[in-house]
């Protein structure tokens, strides 16, 4: 299986599970990339993770 794995995290928090996973793909720990990050929490901190490296995000009710 060849080329990047196409991630989507849902979170609902603070966003330390995707923060590792963000710190491990800038390491080329995981060969992936995180496509989305969606919650169902509009003040998710981790949504801001997302946003600052430029990743879509989205929130659902």
């Amino acid at each position: 299986m060849g080329g990047k794995l196409r991630v989507g995290a849902l979170i609902s928090g603070s966003g330390s599970n995707l923060q590792v996973i963000m710190d491990q793909c800038d390491k080329k720990n995981i060969n992936a990339e995180i496509v989305f990050t969606g919650s169902d929490n509009k003040d998710a901190k981790g949504l801001l993770k997302a946003k600052k490296k430029k990743i879509p995000c989205f929130v659902v009710d």
